[in-house]
């Protein structure tokens, strides 16, 4: 099952931290050029201008771009390029090679844990290998235990970046999952509504373009909890949610609402699989007599609406599905409306 991109701050957070990056790039790109450039490293001080462009052009659209992935990658390969290109080139005196220490740090704030160790496994291993290559050849004044204070400060700093950015990840996948599952149900909840809409619409082949919503409510709940109590009533909730989650397709959406309101997503079907799909869920949830040592009856009640023929965004969707739902209450419940 697909899983949507609902956290918008995860994103705020690379982008924040990128915009950082670039401005930090572009003021010191800028200085180096001027000092290359009257230095008479001139072809290096137009890579490093190339490099400034690049990093003003991202800038421009760092807040916007729904690729911040790609373009984080190129920024990063176009600078961790330039500092490998100046480590070979330069002096070991003039410390270009400290440069080398950002680029784990870099790497697993802007690409994460993946993307990150791979760009600094090549780039650190890049620029180890052209600082021992300095050595042998006595390129530069370079000691070996020189080689090994540069790689024992490197691995240090990349082992502290991997462990901050995989438990960071891994407190925000936690948080995300408490924020987004319904506690007693498991199904998810309200807030990933929207976004699992929008995915669901924007993924979908043209000819297959259509969204069934379901709105179910349980009917008379509020007399099970009276008469059997509240542990009777959650019960009840959670076998609805196991009936809901068995009865889903592999690309069927599930949540809870709240009280004994559910919902469920349905892409690529016409009004009547929506409707044959409720009737079933109607048909089980009707069939349930006893949850745990109580015996009982319960029904539900279910509006249907379908996207794009009930409206083109989600609230009209949702309008016309809570409508029909209404309509099944007060039709005498226990029934499926669809129109």
């Amino acid at each position: 099952m697909a899983i949507a991109n609902l956290w918008a701050s995860e994103l705020d957070y690379r982008r924040t931290v990128l915009k950082a990056v670039l401005i930090v790039i572009i003021i010191a790109g800028s200085l180096f050029v001027v000092n290359n450039w009257f230095s008479g490293f001139q072809v290096y001080a137009m890579v490093e201008l190339a490099v400034v462009f690049l990093c003003i052009g991202i800038l421009a659209i760092h807040k916007r771009t729904p690729n911040l992935t790609l373009w984080c990658s190129i920024f990063l390969f176009a600078v961790f390029t330039v500092i490998l290109i100046g480590i070979y080139s330069a002096s070991f005196n003039s410390g270009l090679f400290t440069w080398l220490f950002i680029i784990p740090v870099l790497s697993y704030l802007l690409l994460g844990i993946k993307l990150g160790t791979l760009y600094t496994s090549v780039y650190m291993t890049a620029g180890i290998a052209i600082l021992t290559y300095a050595l042998i050849y006595n390129l530069a004044d370079i000691y070996p235990i020189t080689i090994a204070n540069i790689l024992l400060c490197l691995a240090a700093i990349w082992a502290l970046s991997f462990s901050y950015e995989f438990k960071r990840a891994e407190a925000v996948e936690r948080l995300q999952q408490i924020a987004s599952i319904d506690p007693l149900t498991g199904l998810n909840n309200r807030l990933l509504l929207d976004s699992i809409f929008d995915m669901l619409c924007q993924s979908l082949p043209e000819e297959q373009q259509s969204v069934s919503m379901l709105l179910l409510d349980l009917d008379h709940f509020k007399k099970i909890n009276d008469q059997f109590g509240h542990d009777t009533g959650d019960k009840v909730l959670v076998k609805v949610s196991q009936l809901i989650n068995d009865m889903r397709r592999r690309n069927d959406w599930a949540f809870r609402f709240g009280g004994e309101e559910f919902c469920m997503l349905i892409p690529n079907t016409n009004m009547q699989q929506a409707s044959q799909i409720a009737e079933r869920l109607r048909v089980a949830i009707d069939n349930i007599t006893a949850v745990g040592d109580s015996k009982l009856s319960t029904s539900i009640s279910i509006g249907i609406a379908r996207w794009p023929d009930d409206g083109s965004h989600l609230p009209q969707i949702y309008k016309a599905a809570d409508e029909r739902l209404y309509k099944a209450k007060a039709q005498g419940r226990n029934q499926v409306v669809s129109g």
